[in-house]
């Protein structure tokens, strides 16, 4: 009797740790969508990279962006304003907007894609919305050469360019 009790109390412990991280993740994503930018998207395209592949946004430390516009790998319209960049999914789908205020990191790897169902390039986008740290990875016909001239761009138009060379050059701030 006492192993059945002690059963029943461990699966509501079980169930109360689901619930709890249920509403936790819950509440990520409300912020998150709750800070989205208003912006434009029908600015003039700085950079335009029609039929690139979206493999993905995600929490930085790995749970998936529910949303499920933006939880799968897809072909997409990608291009950038003055203001951010847009990721449109394939047949006028969803669209995602990255204010170049929130980007704090744009780097190159190599990663496997499972849309194309090899490795390919990859530009990983860190950044922030809503108190939280978000990923995105994308890659753009053109491979590395059409990457790195998306990453330019995005560093460039990002607002804090001086604060983010400051310790790289060794120099203060002017």
């Amino acid at each position: 009797m006492a192993l059945v009790w002690v059963a029943c109390a461990l699966a509501a412990v079980l169930a109360g740790s689901v619930v709890f991280v249920g509403a936790r993740l819950r509440r990520r994503h409300q912020r998150f969508f709750a800070a989205a930018p208003h912006l434009a998207p029908d600015g003039s395209p700085v950079l335009s990279q029609p039929r690139a592949l979206y493999h993905g946004t995600r929490f930085a430390d790995g749970f998936a962006l529910g949303a499920p516009a933006w939880k799968d790998p897809c072909v997409c319209d990608l291009w950038c304003t003055e203001a951010g960049l847009f990721v449109r999914r394939e047949g006028g789908g969803a669209l995602l907007c990255i204010a170049f205020s929130e980007v704090r990191e744009a780097a190159l790897h190599r990663a496997f894609a499972p849309l194309a169902g090899k490795d390919l390039p990859m530009l990983r986008l860190r950044w922030r919305r809503g108190g939280e740290s978000m990923e995105t990875d994308l890659s753009v016909r053109g491979g590395m050469a059409g990457l790195e001239s998306l990453r330019r761009e995005i560093h460039l138009r990002q607002g804090n360019i001086a604060e983010q060379l400051a310790p790289l050059l060794g120099r203060p701030l002017p």
